[in-house]
C-alpha cells in the first residue's frame, strides 16, 4: 500500500491533498495544529498536532507518528505561513524570523527527522510558490522564505540522490491565505492584491479539491520532467 507523509492538513490545500490520496487508497500521516475533523474518520488516516515551530519536539513526533513505517512513497511538506503584505524594509526581523521559522526552517527539520526514521523515502515534495522566483512588491517575507526553500529542496536533493525532489510551486488556490489577501484595503503599491481579487471566481483560482487534483497529477510526473531538486510550477511542467 502507498504511504504518504504531509504537513498542514487541517485545512485549504494540505487537507484536500490528503482527502485525495485517501480517496486513491493511500494510507497517510497527517501533521497539523488543528486536528481535521473531515480526515480523522478515515481509518486509513493518522493524525499527529505540533506547532512546527517547536524544533525541538518534531523529531519525537516524527517519530512515534511513524513507528513501523519503513518506507514513504511520498512526502509533501505543505505547511507554511505569509508575513504582512508589506515594503520589506517596513517588516522587522522578528516578523521575518518567524516565517523563516515556519517555512523554512521547519522543513529542514522534517526533513532530518524523516530520514532518521524512514528507511527509504521516494519522493519528497516541497511547497513553493510563484512568489518565490517573481519578486512582487510587498511579498517580502514569504517571497524570501519560499526562495530559501527552493534551495533547501535543492540542497537536500544533492545529499540525497536515491530521493526525488521537488520545489513545488501550485498555482493559484483558494485558501484561507487567499481570503485574508482578498480583505486587504486597496493599496496601489502592492498591485499583485488587486490582481488576486480579479482572479477569484475565474478559471485561473482554483478551489482546493481542484487544486489538489491538479498537484496529484503533477506530483506523478515530476520524476519524469524535472531534475531531482528543481523549482517547478504545476501550470508550467514540461510535456
Amino acid at each position: 500500500m502507498n504511504t504518504l507523509f504531509i504537513t498542514g492538513v487541517s485545512s485549504g490545500l494540505g487537507q484536500a491533498l490528503a482527502e485525495g490520496y485517501l480517496s486513491r487508497g493511500w494510507t497517510v500521516y497527517g501533521l497539523s495544529r488543528r486536528i481535521p475533523e473531515d480526515l480523522i474518520r478515515h481509518d486509513a488516516f493518522h493524525h499527529d498536532s505540533l506547532d512546527l515551530r517547536d524544533h525541538d519536539k518534531t523529531p519525537r513526533v516524527i517519530a512515534e507518528s511513524l513507528r513501523g513505517v519503513d518506507r514513504l512513497n511520498l512526502a509533501i511538506l505543505n505547511a507554511g505561513t505569509i508575513s504582512r503584505i508589506e515594503d520589506l524594509a517596513n517588516v522587522g526581523l522578528d516578523e521575518l524570523k518567524d516565517v523563516m521559522d515556519v517555512n523554512v526552517w521547519a522543513n529542514k527539520t522534517l526533513i532530518d527527522a524523516l530520514y532518521s526514521v524512514i528507511g527509504s523515502v521516494d519522493q519528497i515534495v516541497t511547497i513553493s510558490s510563484g512568489a518565490s522566483v517573481n519578486g512582487y512588491r510587498g511579498w517580502s517575507g514569504y517571497s524570501v522564505s519560499k526562495a530559501a526553500l527552493n534551495m533547501l529542496t535543492m540542497l537536500y536533493a544533492r545529499e540525497r540522490p536515491n530521493t526525488h525532489f521537488c520545489a513545488l510551486a501550485p498555482g493559484v488556490i483558494d485558501t484561507p491565505i487567499q481570503e485574508d489577501i482578498r480583505k486587504l484595503p486597496h493599496d496601489p503599491r502592492f498591485p499583485a492584491i488587486e490582481r488576486i481579487r480579479r482572479t477569484r471566481g475565474t478559471p485561473d483560482m482554483l478551489s482546493p479539491e481542484e487544486g489538489a487534483e491538479r498537484v496529484i497529477a503533477a506530483i506523478e510526473r515530476l520524476p519524469e520532467v524535472v531534475e531531482s531538486g528543481e523549482y517547478a510550477d504545476v501550470r508550467k511542467l514540461p510535456e
